[in-house]
């Protein structure tokens, strides 16, 4: 009988080779898609079928964090490893420090790290990490182009449809989308639309303030998902909603357009993301292809009556997370462990078999996707901001604010998921707020920082 690579006595070499193949990566990532906007995840308002088959044919994680709520800190951790924090930024900049930022990516980045173990390593779309536009070399990554609309999937039918996995490297296709983003730009409420925008950014709200026109008052509410639940404002959040940059005076009229419209931009990406799986499936390298989805941060829509990103509140720190490929478990919900940006990159290595660096702070998910282990080793993630330092061990969530009115803030998740009520001066929880201050204290020593409050 006959085997893919010849008679049956050469099966055990058939196998021997099948096995010490490198499979290749391909990492899709949107910005600031929050972790409910997909259709699998059982939000009825999106539709994500592409993104539901990847889920089914691989693991999803359900607490996913970025390890910072804006784009230019979570891109660089979900690239090195590291906390942005050990650069010296904890906040996006238009003047970052080449000095200090480039040689940390060329020792960090994985696209450095599989370059070196023989990838072609492609980066295609929104190069938003620091000096990213200009030194995406610095990163291990040749650029393919810059469109991070349509770009990413119009480069990926092109390189996978010419990939010869016999005589080509294998490939680490890094492909970065800029929606669902555009709901930065207010739904068409920001004084600067239109005339103070670049066409692109003016383009996507064009597109739906017309869309809007085209649908019966039936159909277009059908559409638009309710108010939170926890619209309100809650502890140090709450000077926001009146004072700050996060906080919108809108009409509940203008208000059910900014949250429909963020719907209609996810499945704009989603169908981008739709086009570069099927590329792929038409290939004929899925099957050694490692599936890596997700986002940079995530979207307040109008929680504690906010807008967009930057706080440590679920809404803008949760992200999703898929991962599927071979030895990858299929139809999986993960929704016990915490994980987080940080854990991509030693991740990634695990499962390519490539060698991860020493000193990461973040862990392999290998072990939870492939099924050897249902518990990741870890009781507690540390995130960050520009705004100060977060713990989160899975039903308690303790904040150390660096900046604004409040110094601090302790929710409790299980009693608490809107986080509504701040329990940091509540006497029942002196034990978890001293337990996780320690904690976070700690971690903190470890990577040299020492917080310190700005008035």
């Amino acid at each position: 009988m006959l085997c893919g690579c010849g008679i049956s006595m050469l099966a055990p070499s058939c196998t021997q080779q099948t096995e010490t193949k490198k499979p290749n990566i391909l990492f899709i990532m949107t910005d600031q898609q929050r972790f409910d906007m997909l259709s699998c995840a059982g939000n009825p308002y999106v539709s994500t079928p592409s993104l539901d088959r990847l889920a089914e044919n691989g693991v999803r994680f359900e607490r996913n964090y970025c390890m910072n709520p804006v784009s230019m800190p979570s891109r660089y951790a979900l690239v090195t490893g590291h906390y942005a924090s050990e650069i010296g930024y904890t906040n996006n900049t238009t003047k970052p420090d080449t000095a200090r930022i480039l040689p940390a990516a060329r020792e960090h980045s994985i696209g450095n790290l599989f370059r070196n173990a023989g990838y072609n390593t492609i980066y295609s779309g929104y190069a938003g990490f620091y000096c990213g536009r200009t030194d995406i070399d610095a990163y291990g990554f040749t650029q393919n182009g810059t469109n991070y609309y349509q770009g990413p999937a119009d480069f990926a039918e092109e390189f996978l449809s010419n990939y010869n996995p016999e005589e080509d490297q294998p490939f680490f296709l890094y492909l970065a989308f800029m929606n669902p983003h555009d709901i930065c730009y207010g739904a068409g409420f920001d004084p600067r639309f239109p005339d103070k925008l670049r066409p692109h950014q003016i383009a996507a709200t064009q597109k739906y303030i017309d869309l809007r026109k085209t649908l019966s008052d039936e159909e277009y509410r059908s559409q638009i998902p309710p108010v939170p639940a926890n619209v309100e404002p809650n502890g140090a959040y709450a000077e926001i909603r009146e004072t700050g940059s996060g906080s919108r005076n809108w009409t509940p009229e203008q208000w059910d357009f900014y949250r429909w419209m963020y719907c209609r931009l996810t499945e704009d990406v989603e169908q981008q993301i739709g086009r570069i799986l099927s590329a792929l499936e038409k290939s004929g390298v899925a099957e050694n292809t490692i599936v890596v989805f997700t986002s940079d941060h995530g979207e307040m829509g109008q929680s504690h009556g906010l807008v967009f990103k930057s706080q440590l509140l679920e809404e803008a720190t949760r992200t999703p997370l898929i991962i599927a490929g071979p030895g990858v478990r299929k139809g999986v919900v993960d929704s016990s462990n915490l994980t987080c940006g940080i854990d991509l990159v030693p991740t990634i290595c695990d499962l390519a078999g490539v060698p991860v660096p020493e000193n990461l702070p973040g862990k392999s998910l290998k072990p939870i996707i492939t099924g050897n282990t249902e518990s990741l080793d870890r009781d507690h993630i540390v995130i960050e901001s520009s705004a100060g330092y977060q713990i989160n061990d899975g039903r308690y969530k303790y904040t150390l604010f660096v900046r604004g009115p409040q110094k601090e803030m302790l929710m409790d998740l299980d009693t608490d998921p809107g986080e509504m009520s701040d329990k940091s001066a509540d006497p029942a929880y002196a034990a978890e707020k001293e337990r996780l201050y320690g904690l976070l204290m700690d971690n903190l020593q470890k990577r040299g920082i020492s917080p310190v409050r700005s008035e």
